[in-house]
């Protein structure tokens, strides 16, 4: 936890530790001992994740148990803090997923997050899956999925200067690095020119931070309910509204009460718009409150509970303030309590969500939510730019399609309504286009690297398009091989054969034939059709037994 002038925190201090071993790992072109530095780095990171694990388990427990003893008091706060939970886990879980995409991106499909990294050094595995061009990109997922959790957890603080907050919000901080000769931005810092194991540890630390602010959220979420567990020694002027935000044309409600309501009250409520709402003067100390001299006060109609109603037609957009005095007799004579509120009129709004990771992938039917608030669904419209297509689906929402042809970058969903005066456009969304990511190539059963009977393969002569089995919201993509070179040796000088489509013909399987034990069987140039279109991807080979 940082402290009042945000000093540099041990997240700050282990990522600059980091650093310095990437800029030994340039200076030593990656040795043995950085790689095992590395290693040794992510093996901490993980002792104390899971250190960190244990806390908030202990955090969850002494709230369940709170709950269970005083339901009245925790249950809102056992509700919250496990939604927490939900959220974190579900980001623990997504940043393993990358993990293992990198892993398998070096070491093959097959690999685990438990396997023995063979290619700690690769420089390339991280870069391909996190930023790399034709990659899934999800150094840009992680970096939305941290901003939201973030934002989830810095929403149940209510003081921005609290320590808490600022520590929150600087363990989860995300910044660019645009100064300078060196540039990359934040989900680059993961994998620009950084060996595999590197990578690795940087999302293990990324874990490690996650859990460190769940933690701190959830003890300061205990603190602040723990801290209100007090007896009321004063009265205080409160306004009850259910709504502070008004569609034009709707209608603003609010209840102005006493903080603590005594039966044999019948409390003056005093409401006025001109600012400042009251006066007040200061008494051996105390603070004494009264109505200003020449403004004009409404006062309201209070009911038997001691609660004034308040309502008032909302025809203009903008901001509104409101205030006054809450005067009631007590043994002491007068009392005055101040009170102020404020609402907005706005127009209705609207929001869209891309269901499947907030981006669309051509070829896919990509789902798509969007709600309108103010008015009723059947006068909302949606449309989408850049040549791509959306139609309604089944069930509610919407489905878009961008075509393998469409090569932009970015497409705008504009929503707009019908109303009595006529057609009106509430505004857009833009959302950034990619291609589905491209697939493992097998020749026959076996994936890239690994030993092949001779007599297996000439019985399976063919190569095989799947999707990789790492993290993609979409499932059952589908693909084809389009054509492939398959590369032999003849007296030393290389020799190459073409194919259209999958399988072998027969020129490839003489060759094979010829070919003994501890050959390479190697395919190069290897075009598929995918949803996303016909795209080139890496080449494979097979070692003969």
């Amino acid at each position: 936890m940082s402290g009042g002038n945000c000093p540099e925190t041990p997240r700050q201090k282990m990522i600059g530790m980091m650093y310095l071993f990437y800029t030994a790992l340039l200076a030593l072109n990656v040795s043995s001992e950085v790689i095992n530095a590395f290693v040794k780095i992510d093996d901490s990171i993980k002792k104390t994740t899971e250190s960190f694990n244990n806390k908030t388990g202990s955090l969850y427990g002494r709230i369940d148990a709170k709950a269970a003893e005083q339901p009245g008091k925790y249950t809102e706060l056992a509700r919250t803090a496990h939604e927490i939970e939900t959220k974190s886990n579900e980001l623990f879980k997504n940043i393993d997923e990358i993990k293992l995409m990198i892993i398998q991106q070096s070491e093959g499909p097959e690999a685990t997050l438990d396997t023995d990294i063979k290619k700690k050094d690769d420089l390339n595995a991280a870069n391909i899956v996190m930023v790399g061009d034709g990659g899934p990109k999800m150094g840009i997922k992680l970096r939305g999925w941290v901003e939201e959790y973030r934002d989830i957890l810095l929403s149940v603080i209510n003081d921005t200067s609290n320590t808490v907050y600022k520590s929150v919000g600087k363990t989860l901080e995300i910044v660019d690095n645009l100064q300078g000769d060196e540039k990359w931005t934040w989900e680059e810092s993961f994998s620009k020119a950084m060996p595999l194991i590197g990578s690795v540890a940087l999302l293990s630390k990324l874990q490690a931070d996650v859990r460190n602010a769940e933690a701190d959220v959830l003890e300061y979420m205990i603190a602040e309910l723990e801290g209100l567990d007090i007896r009321i020694t004063e009265l205080v002027g409160l306004v009850s509204a259910p709504k502070s935000f008004v569609v034009r044309g709707g209608q603003y409600t609010s209840s102005i009460f006493l903080g603590a309501r005594d039966t044999t009250m019948r409390p003056t409520i005093y409401l006025t718009h001109n600012q400042p709402f009251y006066d007040s003067i200061v008494t051996n100390g105390v603070v004494e409150y009264r109505k200003r001299e020449g403004i004009h006060y409404d006062t309201l109609v209070v009911d038997e509970t001691g609660r004034g109603a308040y309502s008032i037609q909302c025809n203009n957009v903008g901001n509104f303030e409101y205030g006054g005095l809450v005067n009631y007799k007590s043994n002491k004579g007068d009392m005055w309590l101040p009170y102020k509120a404020e609402y907005q009129v706005g127009d209705a709004g609207f929001t869209t969500s891309a269901t499947k990771c907030n981006v669309f992938y051509r070829g896919l039917e990509n789902p798509l939510a969007v709600a309108v608030s103010g008015y009723p669904r059947e006068s909302v419209s949606v449309s989408i730019s850049g040549g791509a297509q959306i139609r309604p689906a089944a069930g509610g929402g919407y489905i878009v399609t961008v075509p393998a042809s469409v090569t932009a970058r970015e497409v705008s969903v504009t929503v707009s309504v019908r109303t009595e005066e006529g057609g009106r456009t509430l505004g857009s969304d833009t959302y950034r286009v990619f291609n589905v990511p491209p697939p493992v190539i097998k020749v026959g059963a076996y994936s890239d690297g690994a030993k092949a009977p001779k007599a297996v393969i000439l019985n399976n002569p063919f190569l095989v398009a799947t999707l990789g089995e790492g993290f993609f919201p979409f499932e059952d993509v589908r693909y084809s091989i389009n054509r492939f070179d398959f590369i032999y040796s003849v007296r030393g000088v290389a020799q190459r054969i073409t194919v259209q489509g999958s399988r072998f013909d027969e020129r490839i399987l003489a060759e094979i034939r010829r070919m003994g034990s501890g050959s390479q069987v190697s395919f190069s140039n290897i075009f598929y059709d995918g949803p996303s279109g016909t795209k080139q991807t890496n080449g494979v080979s097979v070692i003969l037994e």
